[in-house]
């Protein structure tokens, strides 16, 4: 985990997993259990600008240190560095890590997870602060970022008292992105007031944290047919082209190594072979595992498995080794997308 202290697609044509009519490919996984009356108070913060970012922040970390509450603080090192010196002393007593060092959004549920283990108790509430869609994300990213957004609010159904205040900036973020927070939020706060969602989606069928598809892979893109035989051979394809484009050595380990638990995975989890394709992107070089299994725990890669849990412990590894990880899976079969930035 890379971390501090605790660790809408393109257009065009889509490929992967077909989606119910109707339904959008960003659309939020369905929370578990009662809509807004649980321990976890989950809140779109909503702002605009340096003054309006401490106005949301500032009472929000105030309150919690009168509570003696532990609070993290997981946004940029510059709004961070504005929270601290409006805090003065008091700042030492609040814990932050720069959320844009965690990148892959699959990486911040672990990281409120730790913050949970390390400082909340039955007789002691935790909150948080975050901002994990940030002017400059990519379109990919930012649809990872909605979707890790909806599934918060199945990662916390359950367990120890906390609050969690995602931040919006509302100049710098498109209104889909906006809308898209009324829905994963069951609470938005506004002017210094919060309130229940009234778009929240609570209840709704929807085609869960693996609906959807993805863009196809460009015509130039490397395709490569792979079965249990052949992992070996893919692994060494793999970091020719990736060192052949300039990914780096270090980085192109780690890339050989997600694309091995992938296709591992396909081999053992997928029908016994897959297909591989590779490309660029710009500065992005991008790999994708295609196999016929089918992914159904929305959690998976983001809870770290057990000593004794048969699987998860693959994507685990994938979200922790490449700087975005898109997954789109239905009884048709599954696609694991993973990027890794050059440079």
């Amino acid at each position: 985990m890379t971390s501090g202290s605790y660790g809408v697609e393109s257009p065009g044509q889509e490929h992967g997993i077909d989606r119910p009519a109707g339904m959008s490919s960003a659309e939020p996984a369905t929370p578990g259990g009662s809509c807004v009356e649980n321990r976890f108070h989950h809140e779109a913060v909503f702002y605009s600008s340096e003054d309006g970012f401490l106005e949301a922040t500032l009472p929000l970390a105030k309150d919690a240190l009168a509570a003696e509450e532990p609070l993290l603080v997981a946004v940029g090192n510059d709004k961070a560095e504005l929270l601290r010196r409006a805090l003065g002393r008091e700042g030492s007593r609040v814990s932050f890590t720069d959320m844009e060092l965690l990148e892959n959004p699959a990486r911040i549920i672990p990281a409120w997870r730790r913050f949970l283990e390390d400082n909340a108790s039955q007789d002691r509430a935790v909150r948080g602060i975050g901002e994990p869609i940030w002017q400059g994300r990519s379109p990919a990213e930012v649809t990872e970022c909605e979707r890790h957004e909806s599934l918060l609010n199945v990662a916390f159904d359950e367990g120890a008292a906390w609050s969690l205040h995602c931040l919006y900036d509302l100049d710098g973020l498109d209104e889909g992105v906006i809308e898209a927070a009324r829905h994963n939020h069951p609470f938005v706060g506004e002017d210094g007031a919060s309130r229940a969602s009234d778009s929240y989606r609570c209840g709704e069928v929807a085609p869960g944290p693996f609906g959807g598809t993805l863009p196809r892979p460009p015509a130039g893109a490397e395709e490569l047919a792979f079965a249990g035989r052949t992992v070996g051979w893919l692994r060494q394809l793999v970091s020719e082209w990736a060192l052949g484009l300039g990914l780096g050595y270090e980085r192109t380990e780690q890339l050989v190594l997600a694309v091995t638990e992938l296709a591992s995975n396909s081999v053992y989890h997928g029908g016994g072979a897959g297909t591989l394709w590779m490309w660029r992107e710009q500065g992005t070089l991008l790999v994708e595992v295609h196999d016929r299994g089918h992914i159904e725990e929305p959690l998976i890669g983001r809870t770290r498995p057990g000593p004794e849990q048969p699987t998860g412990r693959g994507l685990w590894v994938v979200n922790h080794l490449c700087d975005l990880v898109q997954i789109r899976s239905a009884s048709t079969g599954s696609v694991v997308r993973v990027h890794m930035r050059l440079g």
